[in-house]
C-alpha cells in the first residue's frame, strides 16, 4: 500500500490551493479522479478541475456549547482504474475553542511503478506548503500487527505525535520548523537526496521508491543512516 500524507497550516479552503492539488492529479492520465465525495455521500462524478470548484471547501455549520461555528466540508475522490486510489482533503480551520487545526491530505493507493510517485508528492508540497509530508509504501512488517496509538500506527497514518515526526519514510517534506540544527549539506554528502524548497525542504532516502519493496533490509539500513544525521530523539522510533 502506497500512502502519501500532508499536513498543512494554509488555507486550503482557498480554491487557488485546491485547483493546484487537483491539478496534480488531473495532469496525470493514470491519476484522474473518477468519482468525487463529501464524507461517505457521493456527490458527483468527476468532468474537470474547474467543475470541482463549487464542491472545494462548502460551508458546515455546527452548534456547540451554546456556539455557532462554520466549518469547510473536506472533498474526497476515489479512483477505481488503474491507477487505484482514494484522496481525501480535510481543511485548515479553528475550532470551537479557537485552536488551529492543521489541513490534510491523505492518498491510499496500490502503488503501480507506471505513476511517477514522487513527481505527484513534489506537486502537492508545492501547493500546499506542509509543516510535514511523507510519501512511502507500506508492506510486510510495517503493516502487521500495528497496535492503535503506537509510533508505527502513527507512522502509517502520517500523523505527528506532540509535534514529533514516528520515522523516516522513503520521501518526506520537512517544514522550516523541523529543519533546526539539521545540516543539509551533511544529508547530501551521506548519499541522501534533497530538494529545497520556499518553505522547507523535500528528502528522499533512496532514489527509486520500489527500493522500499524490492530490497526492505537493505532500505532500512539506509533509513537508519539518515536517521543518524538527526538530533537524537528527532525520530519517535529507533
Amino acid at each position: 500500500m502506497l500512502r502519501i500524507s500532508l499536513l498543512t497550516n494554509c488555507d486550503t479552503s482557498d480554491w487557488s490551493i485546491g485547483k493546484e492539488i487537483l491539478d496534480a492529479f488531473s495532469g496525470n492520465l493514470r491519476l484522474v479522479p473518477e468519482t468525487l465525495f463529501q464524507w461517505e455521500t457521493k456527490i458527483a462524478e468527476y468532468e474537470s478541475v474547474s467543475g470541482c470548484k463549487p464542491y472545494w471547501a462548502q460551508v458546515a455549520k455546527i452548534q456547540a456549547q451554546g456556539t455557532k461555528i462554520e466549518i469547510p466540508i473536506g472533498l474526497r475522490w476515489k479512483r477505481k482504474k488503474v491507477a487505484k486510489y482514494e484522496c481525501e482533503v480535510s481543511h485548515t480551520h479553528t475550532s470551537i475553542k479557537g485552536e488551529l487545526i492543521s489541513g490534510a491530505v491523505n492518498v491510499r493507493a496500490q502503488f503501480n511503478s507506471k505513476v511517477d510517485w514522487f513527481e505527484l508528492f513534489s506537486k502537492l508540497c508545492i501547493a500546499t506548503r506542509p509543516k510535514y509530508a511523507m510519501l512511502h509504501i507500506f508492506s510486510g512488517s510495517e503493516l502487521e500487527g500495528i497496535k492503535a496509538g503506537t509510533p508505527e500506527s502513527l507512522f502509517l497514518s502520517g500523523v505527528l505525535q506532540s509535534g514529533k515526526i514516528s520515522n523516516a519514510s522513503w520521501s518526506m517534506f520537512l517544514g522550516t520548523e523541523f529543519l533546526v540544527g539539521l545540516d543539509i549539506d551533511v544529508l547530501r554528502g551521506n548519499g541522501f537526496f534533497v530538494d529545497e524548497l520556499d518553505s522547507g525542504c523535500i528528502i528522499r532516502i533512496t532514489d527509486d521508491i520500489q527500493d522500499v519493496i524490492n530490497d526492505f533490509s537493505s532500505f532500512s539500513k539506509c533509513r537508519a543512516d539518515l536517521k543518524s544525521v538527526f538530533q537524537d530523539g528527532f525520530f519517535l522510533m529507533d
